[in-house]
């Protein structure tokens, strides 16, 4: 029987180790973990609550707040874990006729959408 876990609510790194281990994760050294409560919101973004920044990438008009974990490659050894409050880039693509997020894109330079952009 696999144990469901829920993702840690805060920075302890053993709690963070034992989660990205129980998703199998260790091979991506940096993942980002928003709450499952802003799932609606995020698939959204893709639709009428974002706006398109370039190509199939879509920005938040709000900024939504996430965990991102970096880790040794394949060891899953927590180096950093960082509490963040940015709008969030995805890549937004048609999948059986609807607009869905399919990739996190960083925001390191905390960017803003452009109020004038189109909706995706």
């Amino acid at each position: 029987k696999q144990e469901c876990m829920s993702k840690p609510a805060h920075m302890d790194r053993a709690e963070w180790r034992k989660y990205i281990q129980s998703l199998g994760g260790c091979d991506r050294p940096t993942q980002s973990f928003l709450h499952p409560e802003d799932l609606e919101e995020v698939r959204s973004v893709c639709s009428s609550r974002g706006k398109v920044l370039k190509d199939n990438l879509c920005i938040s008009q709000q900024r939504f707040t996430f965990f991102t974990v970096r880790s040794e490659l394949g060891t899953c050894g927590i180096k950093s874990i960082k509490k963040e409050s940015k709008h969030l880039i995805l890549a937004c693509e048609v999948l059986e006729n609807q607009c869905v997020p399919v990739h996190f894109e960083g925001n390191p330079e905390d960017l803003k959408p452009n109020n004038n952009a189109r909706s995706f």
